[in-house]
């Protein structure tokens, strides 16, 4: 692993997802928290920022696909 890297990471204080650079010591979270990248849990680690940002949309993909449109509810009128 190389300090180039990229790494996604979760913030123990929300829960988001997100991407950091290992060059860095800390990543800030939207929500304020600072968070210390070396004890941070590493979920995956990519050499370029564009590899670990769509792998990032990858995890989020399926969490956001589940909903059912509620037209499909609707009875159709004859």
């Amino acid at each position: 692993m190389t300090d180039s890297a990229f790494a996604i990471i979760g913030c123990p204080k929300c829960r988001r997802m997100q991407v950091a650079s290992l060059s860095h010591a800390t990543k800030t979270c939207a929500c304020g928290y600072k968070i210390d990248l070396s004890k941070a849990k590493l979920l995956r680690v990519c050499e370029s920022a564009d590899d670990a940002g769509e792998l990032l949309r990858s995890f989020a993909a399926p969490k956001n696909s589940g909903f059912v449109s509620a037209s499909e509810f609707v009875p159709k009128k004859e």
